[in-house]
C-alpha cells in the first residue's frame, strides 16, 4: 500500500513515524529545503488544555509515538497579568516547553530522528489531486500558513471559525527557564493575548497574538502599545520578529475520499490561545492508524476533536468578557485553595466552565476569513 504525506512539520512526521513502525514506508513531501519552522520559537503543552484525554499529555503523546521526547523544561511557574490584577501559579506542573524550529533538539527534529526509512523529498510542492491519484491514501500536513490552504476546498462543511494575527519576536534579557508569562488586557491587546516562553536563562520567545482585527495595521497598534505599556525594550533587547496569521476553523468531517487531514489543515489548532503541538500529533497518529487498521479516521479522532471544540467555547468567554471582569478573574486564581483546585487537581475545568457559560455568549467574526500570510520581518 502506498502513502503519500504532504508537508514535514509536526502532524506529517508524526504520522510518518506510525505508518513506519507499523511495516509502512511513506513518501513526506516537504516544500522547503529541510524539516522546520519558518522560525525558532518555544512552544508549550499545558496539561489543562488536554485534560479531556489524558491528566499527563505528554507521557499520553510519547505512549502513542512510542518514543520519548525531551521538553525544554518543565513549566512549574506561571505568571498572569490582566490590565490590574496579577496571578502567579506556582509549584504545579502547568505543562512542558519545546522548541519549535531547526535546532537539533527541536520538536520537529526529535520525531524526525526516530525516522528511519521512509523518505522525504524536500522542495516538492505536489498537488492533492495528483497525488491522490498515484497514491491509495494522502495525508495533508501543510498546516494553516501555507499560501495554497486547501481543506475548505474538498471538506464540506468546512468553516473558518477565527483568523488571528501574530508577531513573535525572539528577545535578549534575563528570564527563568521554567516560567511562562501570558498578559491579557482587552484596553492594548483587544481580545489576544501576550506570552512569554524561555530559550534559556538569556533568550525568550515573546508573542502578540491578536483575532478579530482587520489587519497587520492593527496588530502593528496592539505591539506597540504593550511593549510601551510593559516597557519590554527597558528590559531586554529586542533580536528579531517573525509575523504570521493562524486560522483555526471547524468541519465535522476530515476525510475527502482517500485524503486524510492532519493538524492545523484537519481544523486542530486551537482557537483560544492557538496550541497545536498536542493535537498536531494525536491527528497524525490517529491518521495513520485509521489507515493501518483500514478504519474510520473520523471516528478515531472524534474525542480528540473535543478538545478543540472546548477551547472554542472558552474563546468565546473570553471574547465576551471585559477588563474588569478579567481582573476578577485573575485575582481569584490569586488564592490559595482556587490555584490548588485550578492546577493542582485533574478536573476538566475548561470543559465544565465551556459547558456553563458557553451557551450564554456570542461567537465573534474576524472580519478578515482566509486570509494566510508568512513573512519574515526585520
Amino acid at each position: 500500500m502506498k502513502v503519500a504525506i504532504i508537508g514535514a512539520g509536526i502532524a506529517g512526521l508524526s504520522a510518518a513515524l506510525t505508518l513506519e513502525r507499523n511495516g509502512f514506508q511513506p513518501d513526506i513531501f516537504e516544500q522547503n529545503a529541510l524539516v522546520a519552522d519558518h522560525y525558532s520559537h518555544v512552544g508549550v503543552i499545558l496539561n489543562m488544555a488536554y485534560r479531556r484525554i489524558s491528566t499527563e499529555p505528554l507521557k499520553y503523546l510519547n505512549k502513542m509515538l512510542t518514543i520519548k521526547l525531551s521538553p525544554l523544561e518543565t513549566i512549574n511557574n506561571l505568571i498572569i497579568h490582566s490590565k490590574s490584577s496579577t496571578a502567579n501559579v506556582k509549584g504545579e506542573t502547568i505543562g512542558y516547553s519545546f522548541i519549535v524550529g531547526p535546532e537539533t533538539n527541536s520538536l520537529q527534529r526529535q520525531i524526525l530522528g526516530y525516522i528511519k526509512n521512509s523518505k522525504i523529498l524536500y522542495e516538492q510542492r505536489e498537488s492533492l489531486e495528483n497525488l491522490r491519484q498515484k497514491y491509495d491514501y494522502v495525508i495533508v500536513a501543510t498546516g494553516s500558513r501555507s499560501e495554497d490552504y486547501i481543506a475548505d476546498k474538498y471538506l464540506k462543511d468546512w468553516k473558518q471559525y477565527l483568523v488571528a494575527y501574530s508577531r513573535v519576536a525572539k528577545i535578549y534579557g534575563t528570564f527563568e527557564p521554567n516560567t511562562a508569562i501570558v498578559w491579557g488586557n482587552k484596553e492594548i491587546l483587544k481580545d489576544g493575548y501576550a506570552f512569554l516562553a524561555p530559550f534559556s536563562r538569556n533568550i525568550a520567545s515573546l508573542y502578540v497574538t491578536v483575532p478579530h482585527v482587520d489587519g497587520w495595521g492593527e496588530l502593528d497598534q496592539c505591539w506597540k502599545a504593550f511593549f510601551k505599556q510593559e516597557g519590554i525594550l527597558e528590559k531586554a533587547t529586542l533580536l528579531g520578529t517573525f509575523e504570521r496569521t493562524h486560522v483555526s476553523a471547524y468541519s465535522n468531517s476530515v476525510t475527502w475520499k482517500n485524503c486524510l487531514f492532519i493538524g492545523d489543515q484537519g481544523c486542530f489548532l486551537d482557537p483560544f490561545l492557538g496550541l497545536g503541538a498536542a493535537t498536531a500529533i494525536v491527528s497524525g497518529v490517529m491518521a495513520a492508524r485509521a489507515i493501518i487498521e483500514n478504519t474510520s479516521y473520523d471516528e478515531l479522532v472524534q474525542e480528540h476533536k473535543k478538545i478543540i471544540s472546548v477551547m472554542s467555547k472558552v474563546r468565546n468567554l473570553y471574547d465576551n468578557i471585559d477588563d474588569k471582569t478579567f481582573d476578577s478573574i485573575v485575582s481569584y486564581e490569586e488564592n490559595a485553595i482556587i490555584k490548588k483546585l485550578i492546577y493542582g487537581t485533574t478536573i476538566d475545568w475548561l470543559k465544565y466552565s465551556s459547558l456553563t457559560l458557553g451557551p450564554f455568549v456570542k461567537q465573534k467574526k474576524s472580519p478578515n476569513l482566509h486570509k494566510t500570510f508568512s513573512s519574515p520581518t526585520e
